[in-house]
């Protein structure tokens, strides 16, 4: 049965995405929205503007993926550019040209000298050239992607323009005071303050909030704020939890239905794939794999679309890695492999705001790079943690992106790269059915009956094999699934002579042994 979700369940995790994106501190949108909340509250702003407020606080930077690749080859690794610029004020050309000579120096650090100052000499010359387009689309993205998951007009213009400023010194537009939506003055103060303080401590913050005052920010705004900073600072050290960031949402609360949140895990892959030319549409087409071989072997409806979901979702934590690491050509130093290999910990991180089924959804983005034999990352799961599900995805996964060129590999043809993942259902990494089924809907041959290793069970069955398994008697699986009791008997019987058990005990050690317990939420 489909739930309704907050929409701001799904505003949190992309708050998360855009913190790992942008180099912010763990929690940084959360607590800027908090931050944010009780300054709208102290400047007595009406409903709707603090619905504003709200909404720019948790998505201020969700175009900012947007060329991300042209950023990296400017000034390399963008994450450590845009964690500078939050300490600076980008107004003074003496600090951000200060910031831009530091990015390009850390690109070159092992050039030679006459390499490296002719590298500074060029990026100085040509950051605004460059920077302009690239801060338009992440407008612009911005925008569409708030028009997608039903945000309306007005914060989507507040969304466009994040990086304005009241003394108009701000981009891509240069508006200045009231043209600059009072929203985006509030919140860009806020998310200044929380970065300063971190940085720098409160009473150095407070200074230089003071001394930005008429400049980058309203000076009647700024005054308000730092008359009352204690209060707004208070208890905001440690994390916020989700509880918190949904009572602060002004009602009416937007839920999402079905279809909403098929638009909203859309907009995800797209704002993940957007970064890099060469993974444009990847995380649509491991969707597509994936979807098609649930179908395929046979998965329940609500395992096919939590699959299907989990594949949007799947790479939102390699945003924690820098665009630059990607585009090299050369292979990841063992301390970027550390890294890239805790993005299904930072994605599981990211859909832990759902709650309810997206807990299942969070739980097969965490298993995406797992292997049957213990060998993926980054919890090391073996074979009966993996659901039919699970190894779907990491089929699908892994046979899509070997078909992908990337900067230091080129892609594989459908064969070859068949033919690869085959040779990992050898070395017992992937599960055989599961690459049959990828294979099969990806138009290569198939080898073997991908229905075997369920024993023929139907989707129903599954179903109610889970309930069971779970401690559920007949009559309450029927309950939870809307059928009559005397189906539920039906299919308790069919399922146990499928496969050869008589008792609830051994079939529930089957479905374990399987890994047909669903992974991530109760069966309760």
């Amino acid at each position: 049965m489909t739930k309704s979700v907050r929409r701001a369940d799904f505003l949190m995790a992309l708050a998360y995405a855009t913190d790992l994106a942008t180099g912010h501190s763990r929690d940084f949108a959360l607590r800027s929205c908090v931050l944010a909340m009780r300054f709208a509250e102290v400047a007595g702003l009406d409903a709707e503007t603090r619905r504003g407020v709200y909404h720019q606080a948790l998505l201020r930077y969700i175009g900012c993926n947007a060329d991300t690749h042209l950023l990296a080859s400017a000034f390399g690794d963008e994450i450590a550019l845009r964690r500078d610029l939050q300490r600076i004020d980008i107004g003074n050309k003496s600090e951000l040209a200060e910031t831009i000579v530091r990015a390009i120096t850390r690109t070159f650090a092992d050039a030679p000298p006459a390499e490296l100052a002719a590298a500074v000499e060029r990026g100085l010359a040509e950051a605004m050239q460059v920077s302009v387009p690239i801060l338009s689309g992440h407008c612009e993205v911005a925008r569409r992607i708030a028009e997608r998951i039903g945000l309306s007009d007005e914060i989507r213009e507040n969304l466009g323009q994040l990086y304005e400023r009241w003394d108009g010194k701000g981009l891509p537009r240069g508006l200045s005071g009231n043209a600059v939506k009072l929203p985006v003055r509030l919140v860009t103060l806020a998310q200044d303050a929380i970065a300063l303080n971190e940085a720098h401590g409160f009473d150095i913050m407070k200074a230089m909030i003071g001394k930005r005052a008429g400049g980058g920010y309203e000076a009647e705004l700024a005054g308000l704020f730092l008359v009352h900073a204690e209060r707004l600072f208070a208890d905001l050290d440690g994390p916020v939890d989700r509880e918190s960031i949904l009572a602060l949402e002004p009602a009416p609360h937007a839920m999402l239905e079905e279809t909403g949140c098929e638009e909203a895990y859309l907009a995800i892959a797209d704002m993940i794939d957007m970064r890099m030319p060469f993974t444009f549409g990847h995380s649509r087409a491991v969707a597509a794999l994936a979807e098609a071989a649930g179908k395929h072997i046979g998965l329940p409806a609500a395992d096919i679309r939590d699959v299907r979901w989990a594949a949007y979702a799947h790479d939102i934590g390699e945003l924690a890695v820098p665009v630059s690491v990607w585009m090299r050509a050369g292979r990841l130093t063992e301390r970027e492999t550390d890294a890239a290999r805790l993005h299904p910990y930072h994605g599981e991180r990211a859909l832990a705001s759902l709650g309810g089924d997206g807990k299942a959804i969070a739980a097969l983005v965490q298993r995406h790079h797992e292997r049957l034999d213990g060998s993926g990352y980054f919890r090391n799961a073996r074979g009966p943690d993996l659901s039919p599900a699970a190894r779907i995805l990491a089929a699908a996964e892994a046979f899509q992106t070997a078909r992908e060129a990337r900067p230091y590999r080129p892609a594989l043809s459908d064969a070859a790269a068949a033919a690869k993942l085959r040779g990992a259902v050898r070395e017992e990494k992937l599960c055989g059915n599961a690459v049959e089924a990828v294979l099969a809907c990806a138009g290569q041959p198939s080898r073997r009956d991908t229905s075997e290793r369920l024993a023929g069970l139907t989707p129903r069955e599954i179903e109610v094999l889970r309930l069971i398994a779970g401690g559920h008697t007949a009559k309450e699986a029927a309950r939870r699934l809307e059928i009559a009791p005397k189906t539920a008997d039906n299919h308790i019987q069919s399922l146990y002579s499928k496969i050869g058990v008589s008792t609830r005990a051994a079939a529930a050690l089957y479905a374990l042994e399987r890994g047909l317990i669903q992974q991530g939420i109760s069966p309760a």
